[in-house]
């Protein structure tokens, strides 16, 4: 997808650069009468506030007219620039629990990263991993502006974002209580994290979560393969446009994962860190 090109009707790609492994994060300018609302808003660094105001005004929009920012979830690269959306004059919209959980994840203090960093530790991260993850956590998070007023919505709502109504769904496993938004009457997805054409969702567990994440992703993608979906458009990489083909290969790639799970636990004690380092070696 080129940056700024129609990928839906009345839709626009907005990439801004990630100083990540992923280098880029699909942001989408929903187009409306009098300026525009945003799906997500990027990690705060210099250069994807230059990326976004450049890429907004080449669709004849600029900051002060967003009228309305949906953010899927907490992750930093999508919760990022919230904070100067709302700052500009943008309404700020989440799924209930998530901002919940966003505001005790971006409180400015350490008190999630402690408890994770305990929980790493018991499943079996030698000490020194564990304070490299928590030293990049710590600097990923000088990128999330300090958060105001959230609007919350709650899964099945209809909201209105430039004009356009999409209907709110939680689609937990990636985060708990991450969302993706249906636009009903064009068969669009806004997939957040929940679908990605080429590689699959991070789905993890920390001391808050809820039981079961990978369950919940499953039966999640279950639910979202069900829908009238023409076009999908994900957080990271191009349009899709087969989402039932894509679910049954993300469905199928986590039978074998837990298949090599158990293959790799068959007939002594493991921890959760030496499994993963089984499946995931150091090259």
């Amino acid at each position: 997808m080129t940056v700024g090109t129609a990928v839906a009707p009345g839709v626009r790609l907005v990439a801004l650069p990630l100083p990540l492994a992923l280098k880029v994060i699909n942001v989408y300018l929903i187009e409306g009468p009098s300026g525009g609302a945003l799906v997500d808003t990027g990690l705060h660094t210099p250069e994807a506030e230059q990326a976004l105001r450049s890429t907004l005004a080449e669709s004849g929009v600029e900051l002060s007219n967003v009228s309305r920012a949906f953010v899927t979830h907490v992750h930093p690269d999508h919760i990022g620039m919230a904070g100067t959306l709302e700052a500009a004059g943008a309404e700020i919209v989440m799924h209930g629990p998530e901002a919940d959980h966003a505001r005790k994840l971006w409180a400015g203090d350490t008190a999630l990263i402690d408890a994770s960093s305990e929980w790493f530790v018991r499943h079996g991260m030698p000490p020194d991993v564990d304070d490299e993850m928590r030293a990049a956590w710590l600097a990923i998070g000088r990128g999330v502006d300090p958060l105001g007023r959230i609007e919350q919505v709650e899964d099945g709502d209809h909201i209105d974002l430039a004009g356009r109504r999409v209907r709110v769904i939680w689609t937990p496993g990636h985060t708990d209580f991450h969302a993706c938004l249906f636009d009903e009457a064009d068969g669009t997805l806004f997939a957040g994290d929940h679908v990605l054409p080429h590689i699959t969702s991070n789905i993890s567990l920390y001391p808050w979560s809820r039981d079961d994440p990978l369950g919940d992703f499953l039966d999640a993608l279950r639910a979202v393969r069900k829908l009238p979906v023409r076009r999908v458009l994900p957080a990271h990489g191009a349009a899709v446009d087969a989402l039932n083909g894509r679910i049954d290969e993300l469905l199928e790639h986590h039978h074998l994962r837990l298949e090599a799970v158990i293959e790799l636990a068959r007939g002594r004690e493991r921890d959760a860190y030496g499994i993963c380092r089984d499946l995931f070696p150091v090259l």
